[in-house]
């Protein structure tokens, strides 16, 4: 591969991040773990931070392999979201990134676009540009103060309140479409196992 068939960084990397939004509005497993809860009531904000690192981490490294990118994701949804894949779509995931991230440096974006347009369409429920804020939800208990100080703390979304304490308020989950029956503390030590196929 010539030095000079390489896409400079700056094309490469808002290309490469739809892959990664396409890719990841099809991962359940990181859907099932925002839903839930499992990271706090401004999961779906993590997710898309998520989609920002694994965008910069793939593009910015001048090797990434899947074995990498696995652990790398792996790691992230244990102290991200306390939840372990046992489905295999991790290592699902790792591949398909790194194989079209090779395409796209071989100047092969519309062979890329081809075999996701053949996956079919998906829901978009996570997209870089719809951050939630942090609001009492439907806590008719707030004062005016008490808005106040949210309208002061809107902008620091992930650094406000630690999801903890937060979800002990409002266990509510982070999407539109979910219910609130899945609470953290009734989780067995603080883990969720995406499909229990595999016993220990």
């Amino acid at each position: 591969m010539a030095s000079s068939s390489q896409i400079p960084l700056a094309q490469l990397q808002p290309v490469f991040k739809e892959i990664v939004e396409h890719i990841f509005n099809r991962w359940t497993a990181l859907r099932l773990a925002v839903e839930h809860g499992m990271g706090g009531p401004l999961g779906l904000n993590t997710a898309i931070e998520i989609i920002n690192y694994i965008t910069c981490y793939c593009t910015e490294n001048k090797k990434v392999d899947s074995y990498d990118l696995r652990e790398v994701m792996e790691e992230i949804m244990d102290q991200e979201f306390e939840t372990i894949c046992e489905d295999e779509s991790v290592d699902e995931i790792s591949d398909l990134l790194v194989k079209y991230l090779n395409m796209l440096k071989e100047n092969k974006e519309d062979q890329v676009r081809l075999e996701l347009a053949r996956m079919g369409p998906c829901e978009i429920w996570i997209k870089s540009g719809n951050r939630i804020k942090m609001q009492s939800m439907d806590d008719s208990s707030g004062t005016d103060a008490d808005d106040d100080d949210m309208d002061q703390d809107q902008d620091m979304d992930m650094e406000s309140t630690p999801p903890a304490t937060r979800s002990d308020m409002n266990p509510s989950p982070s999407t539109q479409g979910s219910t609130t029956q899945f609470l953290e503390e009734d989780v067995d030590p603080g883990w969720t196992q995406v499909r229990g196929r595999r016993r220990r």
